[in-house]
């Protein structure tokens, strides 16, 4: 983590960022590429789940990291902290940024 200002979004580690970013461009790749589809369903031997479950699955990441959004803009703004670029992160990378953004909010208001 960077050092803590009253005012800054904290940036959780680019590791989180690749992992739960690169699973999801990886999953939308299987959605919706017919090629990179039929390629990893080769390489796993069929042990690939159906294209639809894959969907369903995208869709669900979706909405959860909506939902995590929503909440990290109203828990920003109680705080006193930016509501936008909180949102905005935690959309991205999800529950990192939810997690750092709980203890950056306790410590504001602990130093208030």
């Amino acid at each position: 983590m960077h050092p803590l200002r009253r005012s800054s979004v904290v940036r959780p580690s680019w590791l989180w960022f690749l992992l739960l970013d690169g699973g999801i461009v990886v999953l939308s790749r299987l959605v919706f590429s017919d090629a990179a589809y039929r390629r990893a369903a080769e390489l796993s031997r069929g042990a690939l789940p159906p294209r639809r479950a894959l969907r369903a699955l995208l869709g669900a990441t979706a909405v959860i990291h909506v939902t995590e959004a929503v909440a990290a803009g109203r828990m920003a703004r109680r705080a006193g902290l930016p509501a936008t670029g909180w949102r905005l992160q935690t959309f991205v990378v999800g529950f990192p940024s939810l997690l750092a953004l709980r203890r950056r909010a306790a410590e504001a208001s602990a130093s208030a």
